[in-house]
């Protein structure tokens, strides 16, 4: 994604064919169907975008352009021709930040993020649930003294919602995995924090099939090197069933997690792989979180995977971004 410093530049990629060519040096991209950018006079940033039940998108991140303070959540709602239907800012004075949004079975929207404009502490990790139309129903701020944020969000079975980040406020060291479950009204439940002394960060939250959670990030507390992926399997209490870390000596860093069609687990990242530069990383696991294989794609240059997703044929489908294959950083999509 490139920002140019005025306007968000939103590349949604529709592929027509099905066959796709493994990773390879020879780049040959999907064509682009459209593309959108969205934002005002000043920085604008999406983070996430899901299509919505009426197979338009919606798109949350910030704006520096709009809203009430120096950034805002904004939730941008599109057709699907990807033309704005409308958004909304939700924010204070001070800066606040999503990170994700979900459709909610109710045909509305649950965002995460963070906040400095409300809460107890420097930064407070912030739910904000809108109806269908982007109007806000309730917002909830969870934190401590410092600093707390949520990266990822998700409706549980039960019609509440499960949230991650990170908590410097609680837990055992400096910045420290945070997993908070709430009601359908977003009072919470309970929550639990996961890690050591050092930084412990949480990107990702999935609820698996046994009713449980699995929540991925990286951990510079445990695992072979500097920073590690760091997978965490709980129960639907948030109590530790097991834990896997998989690096090697440099780092890794973990951005996102999907229970796969065989109860295993998908992870997508980067590795300081080549002892030059990052590499997008790819781990399969199965459903003991015992590694089962890994890939490595990359060139001379930085690229890293923030998301991935099995496909119906599956496959995997990748997106990050590439240094190698560009003359600037580029969006990258792997199949």
């Amino acid at each position: 994604m490139k920002i140019n410093g005025i306007a968000i530049f939103l590349l949604i990629i529709a592929i027509a064919a099905t066959q796709f060519t493994p990773f390879a040096y020879a780049y040959n991209p999907p064509p682009v169907k459209w593309n959108k950018t969205y934002g005002g006079s000043r920085p604008d940033m999406a983070y996430f975008v899901q299509q919505a039940n009426d197979n338009g998108y919606v798109i949350t991140g910030y704006t520096s352009s709009f809203g009430a303070g120096s950034t805002d959540f904004w939730l941008v709602k599109t057709n699907w021709n990807g033309n704005m239907q409308w958004n909304k800012t939700y924010g204070g004075t001070s800066r606040d930040e999503a990170y994700c949004v979900q459709q909610t079975i109710d045909g509305g929207y649950i965002i995460a993020g963070t906040t400095r404009s409300f809460g107890a502490g420097f930064s407070d990790l912030w739910l904000v649930k809108t109806d269908s139309s982007g109007e806000m129903v309730w917002n909830e701020t969870y934190g401590g003294l410092y600093q707390d944020t949520a990266y990822s969000v998700q409706q549980t079975s039960e019609g509440g919602y499960i949230a991650t980040g990170s908590t410097s406020s609680f837990g055992s060291g400096s910045e420290d995995f945070w997993l908070v479950k709430t009601d359908q009204n977003g009072i919470m439940q309970w929550n639990k924090t996961y890690g050591g002394f050092y930084s412990d960060i949480a990107y990702s939250v999935q609820q698996t099939n046994d009713g449980g959670y699995v929540v991925c990030g990286y951990t510079g507390s445990f695992g072979a090197g500097y920073e590690d992926f760091w997978l965490v399997k709980t129960d639907s209490n948030g109590n530790v069933m097991w834990n896997k870390t998989y690096g090697g000596e440099n780092s890794e860093y973990a951005y996102f997690v999907q229970q796969t069609n065989d109860n295993g687990y998908i992870i997508a990242g980067s590795t300081y792989y080549s002892g030059t530069e990052f590499d997008v990383w790819l781990v399969k696991t199965d459903s003991s979180g015992n590694m089962q294989w890994d890939k490595t794609y990359g060139g001379s240059l930085d690229e890293e995977a923030y998301a991935v997703r099995q496909t119906s044929d599956g496959g995997y489908i990748i997106t990050g971004f590439t240094d190698s294959l560009s003359d600037n950083r580029d969006i990258w999509l792997i199949k």
